[in-house]
């Protein structure tokens, strides 16, 4: 896929880079680092930039979901646009002189490597161009027949023979199985190398050997003149044969190979640690950035970094006022979350009250980040659950719903679905009447995902204790208005049914379910095939009328009564409000 690199530096001029979803932002740099190579500003330093996201060296294209002709910013690093030596996005004053001096001499190692490509692949070139003439001398040789198939071969290379320039790339379309074309060239140059080589005995078998001890001396003309064209023709054969053998080599280095492992390098812990401590706010963003970088390589260097007290180191940068430094160390704890053994050792170390804190952050990546890193902690139990909400964690979460990003929103809910199925934590989901507000938020989200996980939630409350969930009747606005334009089937389901345990409450709830339109509502969706519904709604319309009779006296309540009954797939549904019809004018109890 091909990538546009845009900088402010550059004024007038995008970058563009081809690359494979899979390759990492380090080698994505790589390649860039050899553009500013040509433009002799290969010492100049950037980080890149994707939707307000600076990119780690460690991850991948596809981690951030940046997919083909996608735009990517380049941003220098402040002050150093020209003047620092390599390009090392997370370099700062403690980082060795050795990390910049290795960078800048690996790229002069892939450049020199890339150099040689092109000064093989010309060379062979030219030595199949030779090959070529010397064919036409083999028509004159004793051997004239085999310059046909000399002929043929030196056609095939050429055709098959890559044509490289480091600058440009690879010509026309050659730039796949580069690989196979030249181990094709070196099998062939082989081969004929050894077919002119056994030639030369054989001519000189059977035109001299016959005739005297000193065959040289009298040869017929013809083999004079066959040996030595039959012995250039071997050298170059053998020439071919191994430049293309040692272009297949070179074919398998990559832009990137050299340069990338320096990119990702850790730099020493020490070091790290003592930028973390510093009074400087640059210092300490650098170092988050290198934790992050670390904790997002490998399993092994999440265990070096927590052994040697980086859990501690980071729960203090993710207590700072600066978002940069935050942000950073957030991932950083998301990262080293995700194994389970270190999850007890931030827990012992009081890591949640430093997440509550991170979720007041006005930069949605961190809350986003912090969230994750609770949804890791979350999978270890109620326990974990029980400590976040009794440090007020029910207050901080809601404040994330209140923010409105869907994203972040769409994580709460799954947590506060999570704690719906514990036992013990289920009532203080709404335990007051302040966090109603913020369920109403999710029931009324735009996003299904959302709606679904906070109903989900409301029914767990429900079957364990209807009246958790009905003593908040400021619910059914959203509820009724959820089961009357809800496209998804889950949605309308779970309303129909919180609405069923609202009707069956108190007066005050079905009076309000009627004022909001729920006749109106189940008019709407009773009349599709969907059981579960018809037959709630059969339900709700039963016991409303069974407290309010005059309900059947209005046009709309008989006309659900008739739809259901008409488009009923359920018997019970269909003797409902066939008995709501039939009793309609009738004073008797229903």
């Amino acid at each position: 896929m091909l990538l546009y690199i845009s900088s402010p530096v550059f004024t007038g001029r995008t970058f563009v880079i081809s690359c494979n979803a899979s390759d990492s932002i380090a080698r994505l740099k790589a390649n860039i680092l050899h553009i500013l190579y040509e433009m002799g500003r290969g010492s100049h330093q950037f980080r890149l930039k994707f939707k307000n996201q600076y990119l780690k060296d460690s991850s991948s294209i596809q981690d951030y979901g940046i997919t083909d002709s996608h735009v990517i910013s380049m941003v220098p690093l402040s002050g150093k646009s020209f003047t620092a030596n390599p390009l090392i996005s997370s370099t700062s004053s403690l980082n060795d002189r050795v990390t910049e001096d290795t960078l800048q001499r690996m790229l002069v190692k892939e450049v020199n490597t890339l150099k040689t490509r092109e000064k093989l692949c010309n060379k062979l070139q030219v030595c199949v161009w030779m090959l070529f003439a010397l064919g036409v001398l083999s028509l004159v040789t004793t051997l004239w027949y085999t310059a046909f198939y000399k002929f043929a071969a030196a056609t095939l290379a050429l055709a098959v023979c890559p044509k490289y320039t480091r600058l440009s790339g690879f010509y026309l379309r050659m730039n796949e199985r580069n690989d196979l074309r030249v181990l094709f060239v070196a099998i062939g140059a082989g081969a004929l190398c050894l077919g002119s080589a056994g030639a030369i005995p054989a001519l000189i078998q059977h035109d001299c050997v016959a005739n005297t001890t000193l065959p040289w001396l009298h040869c017929s003309g013809p083999t004079y003149f066959s040996i030595p064209v039959y012995l250039v023709e071997t050298v170059g054969y053998l020439s071919a044969c191994i430049m293309a053998f040692v272009l297949w080599r070179n074919f398998a280095f990559q832009i990137g190979n050299y340069v990338e492992p320096v990119l990702v390098e850790i730099r020493d812990i020490k070091y790290i640690f003592t930028a973390a401590r510093s009074s400087s706010v640059k210092e300490q963003r650098t170092a988050a950035l290198d934790l992050a970088n670390m904790a997002a390589s490998s399993v092994d260097n999440k265990f070096s970094l927590v052994t040697a007290g980086g859990l501690q180191v980071l729960i203090d940068l993710a207590l700072t006022e600066d978002e940069g430094v935050r942000g950073y160390a957030i991932e950083a704890i998301s990262e080293l979350l995700t194994v389970r053994s270190i999850q007890n050792e931030f827990l012992e170390l009081g890591g949640i009250s430093t997440l509550m804190f991170a979720l007041h952050s006005s930069d949605n990546h961190i809350v986003k980040e912090t969230l994750l890193a609770v949804c890791q902690l979350a999978e270890e139990g109620e326990e974990v659950m029980g400590t976040i909400l009794a440090e007020n964690g029910m207050d901080d979460l809601c404040k994330v719903v209140a923010s409105g990003h869907v994203e972040t929103v769409r994580l709460v809910a799954g947590l506060f679905l999570d704690v719906s199925f514990s036992d013990t934590l289920r009532g203080e989901l709404l335990k007051h009447r302040k966090y109603v507000p913020y369920f109403e938020r999710m029931v009324k989200c735009s996003d299904v995902t959302v709606q679904q996980l906070s109903l989900q939630t409301l029914e767990m409350m429900a079957l364990s204790s209807s009246e958790s969930v009905t003593v908040h009747t400021s619910l059914i606005p959203a509820l009724v208005k959820n089961l009357s334009v809800s496209g998804d089937i889950d949605v309308r389901t779970i309303s129909s049914k919180l609405l069923l345990y609202f009707c069956e409450a108190s007066e005050q709830a079905r009076k309000l379910l009627v004022d909001s339109g729920i006749i109106l509502a189940l008019t709407r969706v009773a009349g599709a095939p969907d059981n579960i519904v018809q037959n709630i709604s059969a339900h709700i319309l039963r016991t409303l009328v069974a407290h309010d009779r005059s309900l059947m006296e209005e046009e709309g309540s008989a006309g659900l009564a008739r739809l259901i009954r008409s488009a009923a797939v359920d018997q019970e549904a269909w003797i409902i409000c066939d008995q709501l019809l039939m009793r309609g004018n009738d004073d008797s109890d229903i």
